[in-house]
């Protein structure tokens, strides 16, 4: 299984990193690797221009020359995507957007690619930011024909995901049940 997964945090070892972390070395231990990882901060990712020339032009493939070029590739030979992305003003980072938005010049053809949403929040359930989060998460699978392989979602009001023992356990397992 081929993994690539998307840290949308600004910060490279916050709480969104920590369970991604988790996850990650649960896929290591059900025998896969944990592939490629991208912080999306320190990509070059540049806003959708909303041309629409992926729609038209005849190699169907977005115009804007950045860093979405390779990642394209890598989500081209992914098995699994996990996007990881705290939940910034009830919706995912500015970071992580952009690239949500850019993914709509992929035009999938297949719907062999499965799609993992890791979210952190600080406020406590209930809480409509992961709930919003969530739908937005599953319209975008549903559009690009991309199976949910989950969600899992961690509030760290209380308890950062560093040292909160059930969330840490909760992604290992989540990581190794996909990599079986």
């Amino acid at each position: 299984m081929h993994v690539v997964s998307f840290l949308g945090s600004p910060r490279k070892k916050g709480n969104t990193a920590a369970l991604l972390d988790a996850v990650l070395k649960g896929i290591q231990s059900g025998g896969c690797s944990a592939g490629e990882y991208i912080f999306l901060q320190e990509s070059n990712i540049q806003p959708c221009k909303g041309c629409n020339t992926c729609k038209k032009n005849e190699d169907r493939m977005c115009i804007v020359q950045d860093d979405m070029q390779g990642i394209y590739r890598m989500i081209g030979r992914s098995d699994l995507i996990i996007l990881a992305t705290p939940i910034y003003w009830w919706s995912v980072t500015a970071q992580m957007k952009v690239l949500i938005d850019r993914l709509y010049g992929m035009n999938f053809k297949c719907g062999t690619k499965k799609v993992l949403l890791l979210m952190t929040y600080e406020g406590a359930l209930p809480n409509s930011g992961p709930e919003t989060t969530e739908m937005l998460f599953r319209e975008i699978c549903e559009y690009l024909k991309m199976e949910v392989a989950g969600v899992m979602g961690v509030c760290t009001g209380t308890i950062p995901v560093q040292e909160n023992e059930q969330a840490l356990k909760e992604g290992f397992e989540l990581g190794k049940k996909l990599a079986g």
